[in-house]
């Protein structure tokens, strides 16, 4: 091996137009050794041959049965070498310790891969502390951004809680229009029970939600949020150009202004990797998500209520209206962004939305709730039988019937029959008495389980105690109603 003087000068010499012959006389070296030297384009460097240290060789494979598989550090393993009979140094096993280390791969690297359209959707939060009037206030950014298309949808909340969640993740598909096939999750307790991979467990009620509309869930794996790398990084782009500085009158305000930011600035702006702006790409995607449902998701953990006949609902120590057609029914109740409570009935329509009460024990009333009872309704009996007579004068027979079989409450469910009358259609209700004398189901609770159910199997002869019924479709509308109103 030649010295870095002797390869400098040689490559010096034959720059200056020196023939290999000149070269080796002048240099009194041979011409093999110049001709290598002017090959190697670096110069020439010492490296010491690696030689296996014969005082840790006997214990080669302890001391990786130590290192990888009981995770012991290298002072541990040293002792322990000492009390086996290892008479070597601690520099000699340090150094064997970090040729050990070279052959294991970085935990941190990470192969970076590109989804298909439509295959695969990356969903996370992120708490930010957001100046709104003169209050700082935490708020819960959650995104759900698409893999191929790196479009984005945020929406914000005031906590985390499952329910908020899941309503964030429903938002993003609302945006969207349809389902990734796979959706990629952190290992939030809201999504996932047990995130050892041994016994890996998902939560339930994000199964249910997953099922609800046809998404594969996908957990990364604990310790790398790298993995979600096209959700966390526009975060960061989210904050800074954003949050940052900013202020909003209000909490409805920054809402909006998200929503804002996101449809002008983040679908626009031209990505650096896909070199493309979302929205571009998001058209060649869309039509491959999966179609949503027609009714949202309703979870097993989202509270069941019996709305009062004063048209109220009761909710964390407060009561909230509902439209006074949903008196009497069960509802149910979600609160939304951590600030709003939703009601919803039992097809999952939303009834109503009123803002959470600042304090318990308060009443929130909406007016229009209450506009169907403000028609001048009778009270008495006698005026109600003479409006039911005037309204359906060839269904007399139902209002006699149902005021001799129900002596004390007739005259209330007379009325409440008389408000639906004032929601479906006339032709719906005239059915509803029909069914009503063939079933002898003289109450507003079976009517409105015949309207609600939208009709009910038609019968080829009434039923008596020497006919059987004869049933020509089915009557699976009302045994539900049946069961509804045990």
């Amino acid at each position: 091996m030649i010295t870095v003087e002797a390869w400098t000068s040689i490559r010096y010499l034959h720059a200056q137009g020196k023939s290999i012959r000149a070269i080796a006389r002048e240099l009194s070296v041979t011409r093999n050794t110049v001709r290598a030297a002017l090959r190697q384009e670096r110069p020439p460097r010492y490296i010491r041959p690696k030689r296996p240290n014969p005082k840790l060789a006997p214990f080669a494979e302890e001391i990786q049965r130590m290192y990888f598989e009981q995770h012991l550090i290298g002072s541990r393993i040293f002792r322990e070498l000492r009390a086996r009979g290892y008479t070597g140094g601690q520099t000699a096993l340090y150094t064997h310790l970090q040729a050990l280390k070279a052959l294991v791969p970085n935990p941190k690297l990470t192969e970076r891969f590109e989804t298909a359209p439509g295959q695969q959707g990356q969903f996370d939060w992120s708490p930010y502390t957001v100046l709104i009037g003169e209050t700082l206030v935490r708020v819960v950014v959650y995104g759900l951004v698409l893999g191929y298309s790196r479009r984005p949808c945020y929406w914000p909340s005031l906590d985390e809680t499952q329910s908020s969640v899941f309503e964030a993740l429903e938002a993003g598909l609302q945006h969207f229009g349809g389902s990734p096939k796979e959706l990629l999750v952190d290992n939030a307790k809201a999504l996932v029970t047990d995130a050892n991979p041994q016994h890996f467990r998902w939560n339930p009620h994000f199964l249910e939600l997953c099922g609800h509309y046809g998404i594969q869930p996908v957990a990364c794996q604990p310790g790398r949020p790298r993995t979600k790398g096209k959700v966390e990084r526009p975060f960061f782009y989210l904050e800074q150009h954003f949050i940052k500085g900013n202020r909003w009158p209000s909490f409805p305000a920054f809402s909006q202004a998200l929503a804002a930011f996101t449809a002008q600035e983040l679908d626009q702006r031209v990505h650096a990797t896909t070199q493309e702006p979302p929205l571009a790409r998001f058209a060649r995607e869309q039509a491959l998500l999966t179609p949503l449902p027609v009714q949202p998701f309703i979870s097993s953990r989202e509270a069941l209520r019996k709305v009062s006949w004063d048209c109220l609902v009761s909710w964390a120590g407060s009561r909230y209206s509902v439209p006074w057609s949903s008196a009497g029914q069960p509802v149910w109740l979600r609160v939304s962004q951590g600030r709003a409570l939703t009601i919803r009935d039992q097809q999952g329509q939303e009834l109503a939305r009123h803002e959470l009460a600042a304090r318990k024990g308060t009443t929130v009333i909406e007016p229009d709730h209450y506009q169907g009872l403000r028609s001048g309704m009778p009270q008495t009996r006698v005026l109600l039988t003479r409006v039911f007579q005037e309204r359906f004068p060839d269904q007399a027979w139902f209002a006699e019937e149902l005021l001799r079989q129900q002596p004390h409450d007739g005259v209330r469910q007379l009325r409440a029959i008389l408000a639906l009358t004032e929601v479906y259609p006339a032709a719906a209700v005239q059915a509803a008495f029909e069914a009503a004398r063939t079933y002898q189901g003289y109450s507003q609770r079976f009517i409105r389980g015949i309207l609600e159910a939208g009709g009910i199997a038609r019968l080829a002869a009434p039923p008596s105690a020497a006919t059987p019924v004869s049933v020509v479709a089915d009557l699976g509308p009302y045994q539900r109603i049946l069961e509804a109103g045990r």
